[in-house]
């Protein structure tokens, strides 16, 4: 609904100024207000605690440019955008605290699954670079992967699922990543999406050759950037 509603907005804003009843030029000084609006869906629908993170530096930076358009600060892009490079290393490093937490946690209780705790699994993250990681002959039990101003693509369909489903967690920020999974396991989305996307390309299996199919899980976040899980 969000990107309709915006496209409403701005052709009625080009619209009115067209027949000179309000002046485009004076109410895009207020566009950093939909910084803010997008910042606090995100704080209200995100059941992550990074997409909850992302929605709070929405809100901030929205404020900040808001106040600099409004003439309460007087700041330039030129000053502010290593804010984002903080931003983003202050999400992954709180990301990653919470990781080590849910690891101790599942030690100690044995039973206990944390989200955050792929304890013996795959990790890997990049910044400013790029990875490819294929797996043959191997059982995938769940892992996690992160880039940042990079890529990353991973190749499962040689792989066998342990169990009967497995998470994988990826997060990219201004980078993408892709995933590549044989055709008889069923990949369900549940990850959030930020001024980028998570797409599904893959075919569900056949119900009839596959009546149990194995369950990919694929979690996390795109933030400037994309994901995409196919079979090909």
């Amino acid at each position: 609904m969000v990107p309709a509603i915006v496209l409403i907005a701005v052709g009625a804003l080009f619209f009115l100024n067209n027949l000179h009843i309000l002046p485009v030029r004076e109410v895009l000084r207020y566009w950093p207000g939909i910084l803010v609006a997008v910042g606090i869906l995100l704080l209200v629908d995100s059941a992550e605690t990074f997409g909850k993170s992302m929605g709070g530096a929405f809100v901030a930076v929205g404020a900040l440019l808001l106040a600099r358009n409004l003439g309460f600060l007087e700041i330039t892009w030129n000053q502010v955008w290593p804010l984002a490079l903080i931003g983003a290393g202050l999400l992954m490093l709180l990301d990653r605290t919470r990781w080590n937490m849910g690891a101790l946690q599942a030690k100690a209780e044995r039973h206990h699954r944390d989200f955050f705790g792929f304890h013996g699994r795959p990790r890997e993250s990049t910044v400013f670079g790029s990875a490819t990681r294929s797996f043959y002959g191997q059982e995938f039990d769940g892992g996690r992967y992160e880039t940042v101003f990079g890529g990353i693509e991973i190749d499962l369909r040689g792989s066998h699922m342990a169990g009967d489903e497995a998470v994988l967690k990826i997060d990219a920020v201004l980078g993408g990543a892709e995933v590549k999974v044989p055709d008889t396991w069923l990949v369900v989305i549940k990850a959030t999406a930020v001024f980028g996307g998570v797409i599904n390309s893959t075919k569900a299996p056949d119900p009839v050759l596959v009546p149990n199919p194995k369950r990919l899980i694929v979690r996390g976040s795109a933030v400037f950037g994309g994901v995409e899980i196919k079979n090909k």
